[in-house]
């Protein structure tokens, strides 16, 4: 399986990563992609990817981290990182719009996310989304950017079933986290059960939004699996078919050599 979305930079994991990856490893978790929110966050990621066979890696910087966003720099990374030879970059993000945190600099957070398209389409990478209580600016941004040959992914998806069905038909994708498996998650669970098979992915953000039966402790790339048993439930399909099937959409989209 592959969790397409983690943190392995952040604090509460890289102090601790062999165990953290030889846990993954373990539980029949293949490979986990490390994302970047800031410049800094986002050299760690690389720096991961090129320590561990099992990881790759997108770089970019978050809406909370807007004010930080140099255009040059990041060219100039994205740039290094894929003359490498072992080059494991495969997307940029996390990017996007965060209201939820911050409502007094929205033109700036449009700006950046802009910006960060604009880098992604100019050298034909992923871009991995974060939207929070921003769907409808979001919205209007994306459909002003389209198409994206490359493809766009909403990280931890938490809107409406409505929505979801929008950005599918922008070709879009959608991944869910641990926030689908729980209790009052009714939303999320509506257009987990509900969305093609062919456009989701799955994901842990871990170290956080740890999934049931793991809610209090520090996530890790390991519970991705109980993520896709959840939603297997909800769907009543066998497990092995949907890792299966969402194994090979994170493979296409994110362009990640079979194992």
């Amino acid at each position: 399986m592959i969790d397409t979305h983690c943190h392995l930079n952040d604090d509460k994991l890289k102090d601790d990563l062999d165990k953290v990856v030889n846990n993954f490893l373990s539980a029949g978790v293949d490979n986990a992609i490390c994302v970047g929110w800031d410049f800094g966050s986002s050299i760690e990621a690389k720096d991961i990817s090129d320590k561990y066979s099992c990881v790759y890696y997108a770089i970019g910087v978050h809406p909370d981290e807007c004010n930080s966003f140099n255009y040059e720099d990041m060219d100039a990374l994205i740039k290094k990182c894929l003359s490498e030879s072992k080059n494991k970059l495969v997307a940029i993000g996390e990017i996007g719009l965060d209201y939820y945190h911050n409502t007094e600099n929205k033109e700036k957070q449009k700006q950046v996310f802009v910006s960060q398209i604009n880098l992604a389409k100019k050298y034909n990478l992923p871009i991995i989304i974060h939207c929070r209580d921003a769907y409808g600016d979001m919205l209007e941004i994306l459909k002003a950017n389209a198409p994206f040959s490359s493809g766009v992914v909403f990280h931890c998806y938490s809107g409406s079933l409505e929505y979801a069905q929008i950005l599918i038909k922008m070709g879009i994708k959608i991944s869910f986290t641990g926030t689908v498996t729980y209790k009052n998650a009714h939303n999320v669970q509506a257009v987990a059960t509900n969305l093609p098979l062919s456009s989701i992915f799955f994901e842990t953000d871990s170290p956080y939004l740890s999934p049931v039966p793991h809610r209090g402790e520090r996530n890790e790339p390991k519970n991705v699996v109980d993520i896709a048993k959840f939603v297997a439930d909800l769907r009543g399909i066998e497990v092995d078919e949907l890792i299966n099937i969402t194994n090979n959409n994170a493979r296409e989209f994110f362009k990640l050599m079979k194992k």
